[in-house]
């Protein structure tokens, strides 16, 4: 028996929670894959084909995948909770996220910090760090110490619709790319750096106003490249342009970082242009290295 959690309580090796391994498919696949053949009624498991270190949660809602990691989501990413455990209380009535992805090192230090302050954690939690160590996603000491393994884990949920299901799978897959590829790290760095400040100030605030460490370069890189390659090229300037400049300029106090207006359009063009030259940027890298696109992680 691996001890792997919590408090005074022993919880068992639970192989994958249900019947034998991850199922081995591609994205495309796990959106389709039908609900009544999983084996678990809470969420089926899948391994990603093309990168094996990958593992895709998809969950039957909203309400199961926070059981699974919304904790893990304040820990890693959120303003004013990151490295701390919070009590379920206390985030209750706070949104995480729709849909996750995370790299070892982060769900190591998660689980570690429980060991070691002997935090309860769900048992939805504990189910969790024994997938990620039979997955070899995390590892543990001869001590029990919970260390960072290679890969990374990923979610999305069944109560998303299916326009929302699609884009999550895109935005998450090459986040799990992302913690897995040196390569694609240190393009999607060089790229931020040299993003022009107009749309850098912009991106900034907007992650500000959705909850995200700003201070965390590595999460801002991380979530700037995810936000350009989730939709198609095409999509890109009426995404950022529109629709998220919208959402910026309702707040009155972070209106000034916005350019000029298209009143005729209701758009801010220098925003659309800008974001979609570097989605092509992106896209033509994507496709270059693993035979994807922009708004696609499928071949």
């Amino acid at each position: 028996m691996r001890v792997i959690l919590i408090i005074l309580l022993a919880y068992p090796v639970l192989g994958f929670g249900w019947e034998g391994a991850p199922i081995t498919a591609d994205p495309k696949t796990v959106l389709q894959y039908p609900q009544e053949r999983w084996r678990d009624a809470r969420y089926e498991l899948f391994r990603w084909a093309d990168f094996p270190s990958i593992l895709i949660f998809d969950t039957a809602s909203y309400e199961i995948q926070d059981r699974l990691f919304k904790r893990l989501a304040f820990f890693v990413e959120k303003a004013g909770f990151r490295g701390r455990l919070a009590l379920n209380e206390e985030i209750a009535d706070q949104h995480g996220w729709n849909a996750h992805d995370y790299r070892p090192e982060d769900m190591s230090a998660f689980f570690e910090k429980a060991r070691q302050t002997r935090f309860t954690l769900n048992w939805e939690e504990g189910e969790l760090a024994d997938i990620l160590l039979t997955a070899g996603i995390l590892r543990q000491s001869e001590a029990g110490e919970f260390l960072p393994g290679t890969g990374a884990m990923v979610s999305i949920s069944r109560e998303s619709p299916d326009y929302l299901r699609s884009r999550f799978m895109v935005h998450e897959g090459f986040h799990g790319i992302f913690f897995i590829d040196e390569e694609f790290r240190t393009f999607s760095r060089r790229r931020f750096d040299n993003f022009p400040s107009l749309g850098k100030r912009f991106i900034l605030s907007f992650f500000d106003y959705q909850h995200y460490d700003v201070k965390d370069s590595y999460l801002v890189v991380n979530e700037f490249m995810a936000h350009l390659l989730q939709q198609s090229v095409s999509q890109a300037g009426e995404y950022f342009g529109k629709t998220l400049a919208s959402r910026i300029d309702a707040s009155s106090w972070r209106r000034a970082i916005l350019p000029p207006k298209d009143e005729a359009t209701g758009s801010w063009p220098d925003l659309a242009k800008a974001f979609q030259t570097e989605a092509a940027a992106f896209s033509e890298y994507v496709n270059r290295r693993w035979g994807f696109t922009a708004g696609r992680v499928w071949k």
